[in-house]
This record gives structure tokens, C-alpha cells and sequence, in this order.
């Protein structure tokens, strides 16, 4: 019989790293690895999940953001460079979208069952819709941008 949970302490990981480091961090302010051990009493490094949900509170409480510097901890980035970071991950989602039909494409038909078959047919007719739907916003969203490029608004 396994032991009922037990918290670690009165708040969440991620709520002591909202609270002790970034509820006050101003643009540029690095929070390094150090820091998040000092917070967690842990390593850090060992799992970093609780920093990834307070990063999403600092985005909605505080409208900021961090971005990764490498081996040294995080980095509160100015609003400007949040389009750069928006962009990447399209770029990544655009990826994911050409693997998923990749992987579909491979899918040997032949060996699925009626059933199966079935199911591949119904999320293939999804995918589809998806890519389409995607490709069309992004493609509505980049003559949204270009008009506000060429009136100096972006």
C-alpha cells in the first residue's frame, strides 16, 4: 500500500518561483540556475517543469516572458523580442504539421484493419482541415503584417 501525497510545502514549485523571482523581475533581469536552486531548495536542473508554469503566470500576470540562456539560467526578454519568440515557435508548429503528414503518408494502409483503417481515415480528414486552417491564417496574418510593415506600425 503506498503513502497517501504529501506536499513538499505550502506552495507549489512553480508559485515559489512566480513569487520569489519573477513577480518582480523587470526587463533584461537574468534569474540564473542558482537562483531557481536557491528558491526550490533543489537542483533545478533535475526538472524543470515548475519554471514553465510560473513563465506562463509571468506572461499573463505581468505580460513578460523568458527565454533561455544557455548555461547560465533565464532571461526576462523585452517586449520587442516576444514577435522573435512567437515566430520560432510557428516555425516549430509549421515542423510538427509536416511530420504529422509525413507520418501519415508512410502508414503502410494495407496493414490496418477495417476498424483501424476506419480511424486513420477519419483523423486523416482532421489533419487535412488542420494544415488547411493553419496555412490559410498564416498566410492572411502575413499580408496583415506586411501592411502594417509598410505603414511603419511593425
Amino acid at each position: 500500500m503506498t503513502a497517501p501525497f504529501t506536499p513538499k510545502g505550502d506552495l507549489p514549485e512553480w508559485r515559489l518561483i512566480y513569487e520569489l523571482l519573477l513577480d518582480g523581475a523587470e526587463y533584461d533581469d537574468v534569474i540564473t540556475y542558482d537562483d531557481l536552486d536557491q528558491a526550490l531548495g533543489r537542483d533545478f536542473r533535475a526538472r524543470r517543469g515548475p519554471l514553465y508554469r510560473a513563465r506562463v503566470e509571468l506572461g499573463v500576470q505581468r505580460h513578460r516572458w523568458l527565454e533561455a540562456v544557455p548555461n547560465r539560467g533565464y532571461r526576462v526578454i523585452q517586449a520587442r523580442e516576444h514577435l522573435r519568440v512567437v515566430h520560432g515557435h510557428k516555425q516549430r508548429a509549421r515542423g510538427q504539421y509536416r511530420r504529422m503528414l509525413t507520418v501519415s503518408a508512410a502508414t503502410d494502409l494495407s496493414q490496418l484493419t477495417a476498424k483501424e483503417l476506419e480511424a486513420f481515415d477519419a483523423q486523416a480528414r482532421i489533419n487535412a482541415t488542420l494544415v488547411a486552417f493553419a496555412f490559410s491564417h498564416e498566410q492572411r496574418l502575413g499580408r496583415i503584417e506586411e501592411i502594417l510593415r509598410k505603414n511603419g506600425m511593425c
